[in-house]
């Protein structure tokens, strides 16, 4: 009877250890799924901090690029017109701004854009420009023919200063022309 009583004993134990061994793991899963939507919340939490920081950043972008546009308008857009008198290092030189903002963007399409507001001398409305007026000279004959002096082709120091002053204006087809020679 005692053996009996043990496999009474084991049959009505059986079910309460497959209880148990079942309840821990169900207990052990949730555990592993309370901690995957604390990982899932914290990844959602990032992904929208993100977010707000990539919107952030492109409304910045946005602005910016806005900015440089109407600077690009301003840039473009000539706010003189018709005859200007240059004073480049005490020579002046009259000229059409037309004639400078031949090449685009340049120093000169940046100095008479509505983006800059040029103050003339009161005395002659000239506008004064801190460089050396002897090679000025050419880079106006270069504006006005399209070609380089001949003189300036057989002289290395005036070829040099020229590319300088050229590199100076920003003014790219009279140093490429010049860099062919010159280099």
């Amino acid at each position: 009877m005692s053996s009996n009583l043990n496999t009474v004993r084991d049959n009505v134990n059986q079910p309460q250890n497959r209880f148990d061994k079942l309840h821990n793991e169900v207990i052990s899963k949730l555990n592993e799924c309370s901690d995957c939507l604390k990982c899932a919340k914290t990844i959602c939490d990032q992904a929208t901090e993100m977010t707000t920081i990539l919107e952030n950043k492109f409304v910045n972008a946005s602005n910016e690029q806005k900015e440089w546009k109407d600077i690009k308008v301003k840039l473009a857009a000539t706010s003189i017109k018709g005859m200007v008198i240059l004073n480049v290092g005490g020579e002046k030189f009259s000229t059409k701004v037309e004639t400078l903002i031949r090449e685009k963007n340049t120093f000169f399409t940046a100095l008479f854009s509505q983006q800059w507001q040029i103050k003339g001398d009161p005395n002659d409305g000239s506008i004064f420009i801190d460089r050396n007026g002897k090679i000025f000279y050419y880079i106006l004959e270069y504006f006005r023919t399209n070609m380089v002096p001949t003189n300036v082709m057989k002289d290395e120091t005036l070829l040099n200063s020229l590319f300088i002053e050229a590199e100076y204006f920003r003014l790219h087809s009279l140093m490429d022309r010049l860099g062919v020679i010159y280099f």
